[in-house]
């Protein structure tokens, strides 16, 4: 399997596509929730509660649609940083896979509130990179000569066995019996047979990345937009780099992932994430016929967030509770709120704030705050809207 060729065309960009990714009723449906909220005289919520009040108190204390501050924070230098311990069972069955972990450092350069982002492997992958996560230390951020915690942190951790390379016999002939179901157009008996290799407790790294891209192609056939999207992430995470010459796919493959992401974030509203994965696109040697092919689409991405128009997106709480998306705008909003929402945390790149979960508030971000990411959590399986306000 190692130098087999990799089918790409359930996942390539089609440029056919690029002037239908915009929805325009999603924009008039934003347009009109945030016409309600800018009409009901609602302003932008001032950040003005005491830098120390805890969560807990916050909380405790907010009136029912009352919008509190709970925290805050600005930069910071690493002094320590604990390597996670392999777990015993997964290092047992040569299992491998990545942890992606946000986390915040606090006042004393201690590690506050880490969260998972996303993982793949053995769920004590999981226990592990938070428990060593935790124990980093560092030399806090300052804010006007006092420290102060600092956010927008992100780390993978990966969990890797020396001396695996390739996949085994058992993965090559049950990958090949899936894929052989896919092409043969039995797209539902594909899914449970990958279903079925997802459950296996024993794949390395190479295998992982093979896994999700197959998966990937099923949810393009089955037009799970966000299955596919999801799947093609974690080939990025599972694939490795050139610059340590352990890459599972070609830059070429890799591209066409780029590339095929661009479309899923900017056809699902994820604009920060499409435009994240472009300037990665271009960064690759020898792919200026994919950027020149994927520009049209970026160009509208750009046009949709200097418009006029509200953006907006619906969102779903993951299994954790948990939930993340990368602003493009300073202002923003939620509406039609299904389930139980706790918090809204915006992590940004000099300050971090904690706010209580309300319709019928705008809030707005200092652009001196850089490039923030929204952290909503609540119930698993909340569903709710969440629109960036344009600046008119």
């Amino acid at each position: 399997m190692k130098n087999s060729r990799i089918e790409t065309s359930q996942i390539l960009f089609s440029a056919k596509r690029a002037s239908t990714l915009f929805s325009p009723s999603r924009v008039a449906i934003a347009t009109a929730a945030c016409a309600v909220l800018l009409s009901s005289g609602t302003m932008a919520q001032e950040l003005s509660v005491p830098c120390d009040e805890t969560e807990e108190k916050a909380l405790a204390t907010a009136k029912k649609d009352e919008v509190k501050r709970i925290t805050a924070f600005t930069p910071a230098v690493t002094i320590e940083r604990v390597n996670p311990r392999y777990p015993k069972m997964a290092a047992r069955r040569g299992r491998e896979g990545w942890v992606r972990v946000s986390y915040v450092i606090d006042e004393q350069g201690n590690v506050k509130d880490p969260v998972i982002d996303d993982y793949f492997g053995s769920s004590a992958f999981k226990r592990s990179a938070l428990s060593a996560v935790e124990q980093w230390k560092f030399e806090p951020a300052m804010k006007d000569g006092k420290p102060t915690q600092q956010c927008h942190q992100l780390v993978q951790m990966d969990f890797k066995m020396g001396g695996q390379t390739g996949a085994r016999r058992k993965f090559i002939i049950a990958y090949k019996e899936v894929d052989e179901i896919f092409r043969s157009g039995d797209i539902e008996a594909a899914d449970q047979a990958i279903e079925a290799l997802h459950a296996w407790d024993s794949l390395n790294r190479y295998e992982n990345t093979w896994l999700l891209s197959l998966d990937a192609q099923i949810a393009n056939a089955l037009q799970d937009e966000k299955r596919e999207a999801k799947s093609l992430s974690r080939v990025l995470s599972s694939n490795g780099s050139k610059q340590h010459n352990d890459m599972v796919f070609s830059e070429d493959y890799i591209a066409n992932v780029y590339q095929r992401m661009i479309v899923l974030d900017a056809q699902r509203g994820q604009y920060a994430d499409a435009l994240a994965s472009f300037e990665s696109l271009k960064g690759m040697e020898e792919q200026q016929a994919r950027v020149d092919e994927i520009m049209p689409v970026v160009a509208q991405i750009e046009e949709q967030i200097a418009s006029d128009q509200h953006l907006q997106l619906t969102a779903e709480l993951n299994q954790r509770g948990a939930w993340f998306h990368t602003l493009v705008r300073n202002k923003f909003a939620f509406n039609n709120i299904q389930g139980d929402l706790d918090t809204v945390e915006v992590r940004c790149e000099t300050h971090r704030e904690k706010f209580t979960v309300a319709e019928d508030h705008i809030w707005s971000i200092p652009e001196s705050w850089g490039q923030c990411r929204v952290l909503v959590k609540g119930d698993d399986a909340a569903t709710f809207d969440l629109i960036e306000v344009a600046e008119s």
